[in-house]
């Protein structure tokens, strides 16, 4: 793709014929709970947070979690060849492994892979979700060190009713979903839904390839049940469950000459999870405490030619936080939490298939006129890598009403996956290597941020983070064996522009991300990650309409860790409408890739490039009684 088309897509950010929507939320009142476990408004914070809701959710009509997320500051998607298919994550530079995923504040993913592929993170029953860039790991633990995406259901809702909605679109896709949310009596509260999703796909790789459709179809459910048993103490429990199988492409040159191209038959991915968490909460005046315990499973099987593997992640946690208002000016929050892991395969065991970590941590808050001060520090205890110690320290200082500063500094880590610790040799020579450490981060960032002529809302966010011990798997010419060794290093170096304004009844949010992220070593760009990036979206509201416009750009990258094969800059443009029939019936429709804009953004292993999506058509509807 031309440079120029860079230069297009600022240009085009201020057109004022288009659509808007609206992802940041300006509003200082807001309340979440992401960044120190317990409700805070966003004027109370030191680190950008950016809050998506339900509503948000349904304007743009997203399928799935990677659509509502590329959307936002900070983050590049890398898809593996349409829905269901493994999806990459990069914040702030960081690769999916340094991102923590928590689904009502519990971590989910796999532990012999260290991530959870956001591909197969469902988005039934969201009532909104949470994200904060930097690093989390004083407050959290291990995985984040670039930042922290919470999806949260859970809801106490005062308005009992029933949704049922049904979508179909391009490429044989067609979703149908139902939820309930009742009141029960004057002091309990349930919810409940179901959701069904499939499409036929499009091959997910290019040839050589076998050019069949690869489909997709997911089945979920979530329930949740609270009461509150008087006006301070409340207990609720709720569990989700997940089911997906994926087609995908899979072959190899044919020995003895392997020039032949051999397609693998019937390649299949099947994965599975669920999660059950039930939480007792105190809430006073000065003193508020959570009690949660929490199971989740995390399944994979991948069958290729009749052969299959299968890999399964059990989580069990224990989490007891308090909080305490001292004064009108000071509040500490801390606790303790427990969490086991284990694994399981029906190959050859793993030498090592559980651990265990035992974590306190503290959190301190200071506020006084356009001061804010904030402090956490973490230890985590594992049977596995030993103890690790995280901190964090945060201020702001708000100059005037259009202008104020902050600035965030910290440390975080990255436990070993139970692969990179314990993976038994294959008939490749890999190997795990029990000795690996924890790869560790240093972090610190600068914002300037306020309200420009009274109306526009603006960041400035310049960061710089440090990772050490990175994991890289090495091949020993004298065993033949690859196992992996802490000897990469990486720097990342960006500045973050974001403003949301209005012109008129069309509401904008702008957003450009730099991001030079560097192989500490080689100097050499980190894989999948584009310097350059650029979004805009927008909202607009005429009676019973609702329009929306969603534009990335997303400048080139490199595949390889030698940065020799190049992936192309691209622009895409997504529409949405919606219409109120009635004040139950609501009918939308959506175009993504409007353009029809061909891309590529990752290659596999032959250097043969992963489909994408082109231009693609949706139309759905709810009804709410």
């Amino acid at each position: 793709m031309n440079k120029s088309l860079l230069a297009v897509a600022v240009a085009s950010l201020f057109s004022h014929t288009s659509f808007s929507y609206a992802q940041q939320s300006t509003a200082s009142e807001t309340v979440v709970v992401t960044a120190n476990r317990f409700e805070t408004k966003v004027s109370e914070l030191t680190s950008p947070i950016v809050v998506v809701t339900k509503e948000d959710i349904d304007a743009i009509q997203a399928n799935s979690l990677s659509e509502v997320l590329q959307r936002l500051p900070g983050i590049q998607i890398v898809n593996g060849g349409g829905y269901g298919k493994s999806t990459e994550i990069y914040m702030r530079g960081t690769s999916s492994k340094h991102q923590l995923i928590l689904i009502n504040g519990t971590r989910i993913g796999s532990a012999t892979l260290g991530y959870a592929d956001i591909s197969q993170v469902p988005l039934i029953g969201v009532e909104r979700i949470e994200y904060i860039r930097g690093p989390r790991a004083a407050v959290y633990g291990s995985d984040a060190i670039g930042g922290v995406i919470n999806i949260i259901t859970s809801t106490n809702s005062s308005q009992s009713k029933v949704e049922v909605g049904a979508g179909i679109g391009s490429n044989g896709y067609y979703q149908g979903n139902i939820g309930v949310s009742v009141n029960i009596g004057d002091d309990s509260w349930g919810k409940f839904a179901v959701k069904r999703q499939q499409n036929e796909g499009f091959s997910t790789l290019q040839s050589p390839y076998d050019q069949d459709d690869d489909g997709f179809f997911s089945n979920d459910v979530y329930a949740e049940l609270g009461t509150n048993i008087s006006s301070s103490l409340s207990a609720s429990v709720e569990a989700t469950y997940h089911d997906a199988e994926s087609e995908y492409d899979s072959g190899a040159y044919a020995a003895p000459t392997y020039t032949t191209w051999e397609n693998a038959e019937d390649s299949v991915s099947r994965s599975s999870s669920y999660s059950v968490a039930s939480k007792v909460a105190y809430k006073s005046e000065s003193y508020s405490s959570d009690l949660l315990l929490a199971n989740n499973q995390d399944e994979s099987v991948s069958v290729n030619d009749g052969d299959s593997s299968e890999y399964q992640t059990d989580r069990y946690v224990v989490n007891w936080i308090h909080r305490y208002q001292l004064t009108d000016n000071v509040a500490i929050s801390g606790g303790y939490e427990w969490q086991q892991e284990k694994v399981s395969t029906n190959g050859d065991a793993y030498t090592i298939d559980n651990r265990s970590n035992n974590a306190f941590y503290l959190y301190s808050q200071y506020a006084i006129n356009a001061l804010l001060l904030e402090g956490s520090v973490r230890t985590d205890d594992s049977d596995v890598y030993g103890r690790k110690n995280t901190w964090q320290l945060g201020a702001s200082y708000q100059f005037i009403k259009q202008l104020g500063w902050s600035i965030n500094s910290g440390t975080a880590f990255k436990a070993p996956t139970f692969n990179d610790l314990y993976y038994p040799v294959d008939s490749y020579g890999n190997v795990g290597n029990p000795n690996l450490k924890p790869e560790e981060s240093s972090h610190i960032e600068s914002s300037f941020y306020g309200l420009l002529l009274d109306s526009i809302d603006w960041r400035v966010t310049a960061y710089k983070t440090k990772i050490d011990n990175l994991v890289s798997w090495e091949y020993d010419s004298a065993t033949y064996t690859s196992s992996p060794e802490n000897i990469d290093k990486a720097e990342i170096k960006g500045i973050e522009v974001e403003f949301a304004f209005d012109t008129g009844p069309i509401n904008h949010s702008l957003s450009y991300d730099y991001t030079d992220a560097k192989d500490k070593e080689s100097g050499n760009q980190l894989i999948r990650r584009a310097k350059n990036n650029v979004k805009w979206n927008a909202s607009y509201l005429l009676n019973k309409w609702r329009f929306d416009l969603s534009t990335l750009y997303r400048g080139h990258s490199f595949n390889d860790t030698n940065n020799q094969y190049e992936l192309d800059d691209y622009v895409l443009v997504d529409v949405a409408a919606s219409y109120n029939l009635s004040e139950a019936l609501v009918v939308r429709g959506r175009i993504a890739n409007v353009f029809d804009e061909g891309y590529e953004n990752r290659l596999d292993y032959y250097r043969t490039a992963y489909n994408t999506a082109g231009r693609e058509f949706y139309i759905n509807a709810a009804y709410q009684f």
